[in-house]
């Protein structure tokens, strides 16, 4: 698309074949199909770009007059192309608004033409005001000299590459083909400062940026300092860095901390790395990844009798209830064979297997328990003794089945919701972001686990990380932390075999954390390009694993006998507590029946 503003100042030097040509030519060959142009030319003139565009595949709008410029915001989805005769009327004004907006970035490829010699004192006058810093694609036309202009900084002279002259598309796609990169031909900003800032939370811990004695603490600017310091040494550029608390949290619709003072005073870049969050993104821009940042909750998995009933593992509901109807068939059939016996006269034993005393059997053959009774008939032998034979399969699988449940490594807890439902403490390392992704969440299990066992504690369920890290080993504790942080602090106080003992479930995934510059910075793509280099050469990697503890692979071997404590019987305390109060409940009741019945 063509918007062209038609303005009273026409200039027929414009109207040659060859030089409208040479403008359509230009921004076919910069891959450009919108074109924003402010022009005060004679109507005739621009039905002829209009119609040498179409023909080229470029769009068009026009406006009537130069006095009411197009808004050219500094990002769009797609690239633009800006033309504007520097010879018309408001041409200073359209350079200024544009200059404001940030519009002069690599997504605009701007042509700026003036239809007199090149004069490089007009050219600056011109430009003067202007922004075109290094992330700017601008190109500057005279009659005789087609140059790329940009500025290292705002107070600096314009830094001018002469291109030759090329007409047609074929030999400007050869220039853009054969110059280097944006990022290559500017990469000397000249010794330039550029204001910026970095976080330091607990000044009475910092010792220094290459201090690996508390790694955990101020972990993002120790990280991102050496990185960005290569950076200014490779782009040649100096930081005028200052110190603040605080990442920046929003209140009231503005931020404080480092944030806010990129969003108000105008700092160019932060020296440190912040999470990619969306409030955020409304005041400032992010020019490159540096590290994935790791959270989960982390604690020592605990023995499955310590949350759930090791007794009632053993056997699948489809085995207890199978069991249940054998057992219950045998007292049923040794009821009805008494029954038989009592009304035939057969043997004197049988007739004593009554109802009660034929479920007592049941129950005593399934505890190993054998009778005092010895029938004479020998299907009821046959019975009882097939009943105690099934009774010896099942009592020794289940024995076996607890056993290797008590000695094998437990996964007891698994998802989210396991933990919730866990009789473990939670807690949550102390950060600016505590609260927010907790919040945030949309996962059910995550909310109701934050509900359930974070929010009823208030303050309390925050801490330090060491703090945390010491009760996630001591006890049944889960410790929601960044996983750099808390390995830094195992690998020096847990020993191989509680090391080897943590387990991890991700509560929420944390944002990327980048390098944050100032909204439509002029460096953005220059920083992001070089601090990519970083990453793909492995600098960067290379300071993560300076400052970025990992897990280490567990080396304790996981053989040998665990031992079983008071914890892993209580079930059957528990259950030897309820027959002796059961038991004593019953004796109550018959002595008191028993009085009754004796003074009746």
């Amino acid at each position: 698309m063509i918007t062209i503003r038609v303005g009273r100042y026409c200039r027929s030097s414009h109207t040659e074949m060859d030089f409208v040509n040479f403008i359509v030519a230009f921004f076919v060959s910069k891959n450009v199909r919108l074109l924003t142009a402010f022009v005060c030319w004679r109507p005739e003139d621009v039905r002829l770009i209009s119609q040498r565009g179409v023909m080229a595949g470029l769009r068009l709008r026009v406006f009537p007059s130069t006095h009411l410029t197009a808004d050219l915001p500094a990002y769009r989805d797609y690239r633009e192309g800006v033309l504007l005769d520097v010879g018309c009327l408001n041409a200073t004004h359209v350079l200024h608004k544009s200059s404001r907006n940030r519009a002069f970035n690599l997504r605009y490829s701007w042509l700026l033409i003036d239809d007199s010699p090149f004069n490089i004192t007009y050219v600056e006058e011109t430009l003067s005001d202007v922004l075109v810093l290094p992330d700017g694609d601008v190109t500057w036309v005279s009659v005789d000299r087609m140059v790329d202009v940009y500025k290292v900084k705002a107070d600096q002279p314009l830094v001018v590459t002469h291109l030759g002259m090329r007409r047609s598309r074929r030999e400007l796609e050869g220039l853009w083909r054969s110059l280097r990169t944006t990022v290559t031909r500017r990469k000397n900003l000249h010794s330039v400062y550029l204001k910026s800032a970095t976080i330091v939370t607990q000044p009475q811990y910092f010792k220094g940026w290459s201090d690996l004695s508390n790694r955990q603490i101020d972990t993002f600017p120790k990280l991102t300092y050496p990185i960005l310091k290569l950076c200014g040494e490779d782009l040649n550029f100096r930081f005028n860095l200052k110190q603040v608390d605080l990442y920046g949290e929003e209140r009231n619709g503005s931020f404080d901390g480092l944030v806010g003072q990129m969003q108000h005073e105008g700092l160019e870049v932060g020296v440190t790395s912040m999470f990619m969050r969306k409030d955020r993104w409304r005041v400032l821009h992010f020019c490159a990844e540096t590290v994935e940042l790791k959270g989960a909750f982390l604690f020592r998995q605990p023995s499955r009798s310590s949350v759930s009933n090791v007794f009632a593992l053993p056997f699948s509901r489809g085995v207890w209830a199978a069991s249940a109807a054998v057992f219950a068939g045998a007292a049923t059939l040794l009821a009805v064979f008494g029954l038989v016996a009592r009304r035939t006269a057969l043997d004197p034993v049988a007739q004593r297997l009554t109802v009660l005393e034929s479920l007592t059997y049941a129950v005593g053959t399934i505890c190993q328990q054998g009778s005092y009774l010895c029938p004479n008939l020998w299907s009821m032998r046959l019975l009882m003794f097939c009943t105690l034979l099934a009774s010896l399969f099942a009592f020794t699988s289940y024995s076996a089945k607890i056993v290797a449940i008590l000695q094998a490594p437990s996964d007891a807890l698994r998802t989210i919701d396991d933990l919730a439902r866990s009789p473990m403490d939670l807690g949550v390392q102390e950060t600016t972001y505590k609260r927010v992704y907790f919040a945030e969440s949309k996962d059910p299990a995550t909310q109701a686990l934050y509900r359930r066992k974070l929010l009823p504690l208030g303050e309390r369920a925050y801490l330090s990380v060491v703090d945390g890290i010491a009760r996630v080993r001591t006890g049944l504790f889960a410790f929601q932390v960044e996983q750099s942080s808390a390995y830094d602090i195992i690998s020096k106080t847990y020993t191989e075999r509680e090391k080897c003992d943590l387990k991890e479930i991700k509560a929420f995934t944390l944002p990327m954390v980048a390098v944050p510059v100032r909204k439509h910075s002029g460096y953005k793509d220059l920083l992001g390009a070089r601090l990519r280099w970083q990453r793909e050469v492995g600098l960067m990697d290379r300071y993560r694993r300076v400052w970025m503890s990992v897990r280490t692979p567990c080396d304790a071997a996981q053989g040998g006998f665990v031992s079983v404590g008071l914890v892993d019987v209580l079930p059957a305390l528990h259950a030897l507590l309820a027959g002796v109060l059961l038991a004593t409940a019953l004796l109550l009741v018959e002595k008191a029946h028993h009085t009754v019945l004796t003074r009746a």
